[in-house]
């Protein structure tokens, strides 16, 4: 048996606050994860579920160490999955890729500008924005909603004839 070295709190301990879906960093398959608060109020991510093949371990990853892990690279220098290489020692390899594509969607990186298949780390706004949301019990904000075009404006109405209508040559 693979020993976990999440150290992952009990079931009941951790309130799922979403459940989402996203590319794995090869596009091959499709990942759904959840993103929870401990009961020490730390936003934690797992993976739980893979439309491929590879294995990977279900065990909860607390935001916080992935950010520890961040930190120890140099500023200004690309983040890859190996970088929390160390937070999955003893698991299958595709849990520390498959936690990074969670981390891609989530943007706490984004593609790098320079470097291929490296990303760049940034401040996760608009997810943290959510979280907080969410931990309250409020609608989280829709950073994608648009207000559409005729919002405010009545429909015209519609024209009908008034009766049967004849094509004339």
């Amino acid at each position: 048996a693979m020993k976990s070295t999440t150290n992952n709190p009990p079931e009941s301990a951790v309130r799922i606050l979403k459940r989402a879906t996203c590319s794995s960093l090869s596009g091959k398959s499709k990942l759904a994860y959840e993103v929870g608060l401990s009961d020490k109020k730390e936003l934690q991510v797992r993976v739980i579920s893979n439309t491929g093949g590879g294995c990977f371990n279900q065990d909860w990853v607390k935001l916080p160490a992935v950010e520890a892990a961040f930190d120890k690279v140099p500023a200004g220098e690309p983040v890859t999955s190996d970088t929390l290489r160390t937070m999955f020692r003893g698991m299958s390899q595709n849990t520390g890729g498959f936690t990074f594509a969670v981390l891609k969607h989530i943007a706490y990186v984004v593609p790098s500008a320079t470097k291929k298949r490296c990303y760049d780390r940034v401040e996760p706004k608009a997810f943290r924005d959510e979280m907080a949301a969410l931990i309250e019990g409020r609608a989280p904000p829709q950073a994608d909603a648009k207000p559409k075009k005729n919002a405010g404006k009545k429909a015209a109405p519609v024209k009908t004839p008034s009766g049967p209508t004849k094509k004339t040559k």
